[in-house]
């Protein structure tokens, strides 16, 4: 049952590691190709491309994490803390904001992203504060 079990595994996810390495090096590649001379809009859209592959790999990879985690934690009670932090690090690297729209252009400046970031979200608050009190 075990065999067939990490048999299916390999068939249906490979190894996430892996494939999160190759994604990273390509996604590095593109990058320095781009602070040389520039890509062309088939180079960003296959960027963009690796980068949502990427961002899905990430969440196969904290969903094992996870699996793992419950079942170490089952197995052993609290003693897996190193492993519980390492799960929490890999949550962490999931959430991180790695850019955003700007005027209809992608951006990932992080100064440029964390003021329009942080316009929005003073905008919805005042919205919803100016609304409330209308009231």
């Amino acid at each position: 049952m075990e065999g067939a079990r990490k048999v299916w595994n390999k068939e249906v996810y490979g190894n996430v590691n892996r494939i999160s390495e190759s994604l990273q090096k390509r996604i590095i590649e593109l990058d320095a190709r781009d602070d040389e001379s520039g890509l062309d809009e088939s180079e960003r859209e296959e960027r963009r491309s690796l980068l949502t592959n990427f961002s899905k790999n990430l969440f196969k990879q904290e969903a094992i994490m996870h699996q793992k985690t419950s079942l170490k934690w089952l197995k052993q009670d609290d003693l897996n803390t190193k492993f519980f932090n390492s799960s929490v690090k890999w949550r962490s690297v999931r959430n991180e904001l790695h850019g955003d729209f700007v005027n209809g252009q992608w951006c990932e400046d992080k100064d440029v992203v964390k003021d329009v970031v942080k316009d929005m979200v003073r905008n919805f608050f005042e919205d919803r504060f100016v609304r409330n009190n209308a009231r």
